[in-house]
């Protein structure tokens, strides 16, 4: 069987990177989109031994259909889309800008659409490069989302309102192309214990301890480790009935 072929778009940070290690572990083909960290990238694709892996920086708000042509030239097809991209952008509604704003809807809302898209032709069962289409199955696109979506968070007010709009592009997408048997989900966790979170947007640290006393299992916060297993059960076989879900 010839190994699944998935693009991460966001893979050379927090749970972007997770995913990428959980994906290669259960011996997928990887391409790792990232914005401009390139020593970042590189460092990851160099610690995934044996994985076959190939770089693609691009810019998901403007360059998405690119990103995902230049992935699939790289591995050869597409069978699995992963997008955890987001844009570093912290504070209240009241105090973002509306270029702030336009950035995360661009990312997280349209950027996410036109991958989903450009995606389409690969992902879908017997299309011209599916790793699918002999067996007859689609592939899968997971997006990141967040509980900042359908919850308050202060420090959300440009990411918030931009994951609640991509949750329900999740649920347009899955109609739309479940006929080609392409699954599109959402995974969508709370605050994660990542000390690379905290240098990103330092106000969540407040938050940490309180919410993890509210946290049922062991009083602890989810780790990107836990939320990878969750991303590669959707991206495989466990989980291939399961389409337009937020879990």
């Amino acid at each position: 069987m010839k190994p699944a072929r998935t693009l991460i778009i966001g893979a050379s940070r927090g749970i972007g990177r997770a995913c990428a290690q959980e994906l290669a572990a259960r011996g997928h083909d990887l391409a790792l989109g990232y914005v401009s960290n390139t020593a970042k990238a590189e460092k990851l694709a160099a610690s995934l031994d044996g994985t076959r892996t190939v770089l693609v920086q691009g810019d998901m708000g403007s360059e998405g259909a690119r990103i995902v042509a230049e992935a699939a030239r790289g591995l050869g097809g597409l069978d699995n889309v992963l997008v955890t991209a987001v844009p570093l952008i912290t504070g209240p509604l009241s105090s973002v800008t509306r270029e702030q704003a336009a950035r995360a809807m661009d990312v997280s809302v349209h950027g996410f659409r036109e991958v989903a898209l450009a995606a389409r032709e690969h992902l879908a069962a017997g299309g011209s490069s599916s790793g699918g289409g002999a067996s007859g199955r689609g592939g899968s696109i997971v997006a990141l989302s967040s509980l900042g979506a359908d919850r308050y968070a202060g420090y959300y007010g440009a990411l918030g309102p931009a994951k609640a709009a991509l949750e329900s592009t999740v649920r347009y997408l899955a109609a739309e192309l479940g006929p080609e048997l392409i699954r599109v989900n959402a995974v969508s966790p709370c605050l994660i214990d990542d000390p690379e979170h905290l240098d990103d947007a330092p106000d969540v640290a407040k938050f940490l301890a309180a919410a993890a006393k509210r946290t049922p299992l062991g009083r602890r916060l989810a780790v990107p480790a836990d939320i990878a297993r969750v991303v590669a059960a959707l991206l495989g076989d466990d989980l291939a009935y399961v389409t337009g879900q937020v879990l």
